[in-house]
């Protein structure tokens, strides 16, 4: 190896790990999340949650009619939307999409909706559950996709 060979690989390296400390040091100081801020943190958060407690709502409706109690159909098809709804909104809230305030606005609608079916099973904890997420998803999707 030349001189100069030698001198430009080790300046390279040295580029290499001062670039590498520095992302370091932002990612110790919280700094790397300020390169990149999440704009819709809350929005996934609630988003998230409406999945969940959508969930817990579906495995109610689906013990109901292995009974053979179909009452909560339309409960459970309230649920299916939002699970789906909401698991794609928090998706894309999660990288800062284009996409989100558009769909924002159409999963709002879809919340609403569980929330008023939810709303028919006070007594059912899974429902009540479910439904206090879907207003909290749908005040945040009113939020950010007005």
């Amino acid at each position: 190896m030349q001189r100069r060979e030698f001198i430009a690989a080790a300046g390279g390296l040295a580029v290499a790990a001062s670039a590498t400390d520095a992302f370091a040091q932002a990612a110790r100081s919280g700094g790397m999340e300020e390169m990149h801020p999440a704009l819709y943190k809350d929005l996934e958060k609630s988003a998230h949650e409406c999945v969940g407690t959508g969930n817990d709502c579906l495995r109610h409706c689906f013990g109901m009619f292995s009974m053979k109690d179909t009452s909560m159909t339309d409960c459970a098809q309230a649920a299916f939307q939002l699970v789906a709804a909401c698991d794609a909104l928090a998706s894309l809230a999660a990288v800062n999409s284009s996409y989100v305030p558009s769909l924002a606005k159409t999963v709002e609608g879809i919340c609403e909706n569980c929330k008023k079916e939810c709303d028919k099973f006070p007594k059912v904890a899974a429902c009540a559950t479910c439904g206090d997420a879907c207003k909290k998803c749908a005040d945040e999707c009113r939020r950010i996709g007005a």
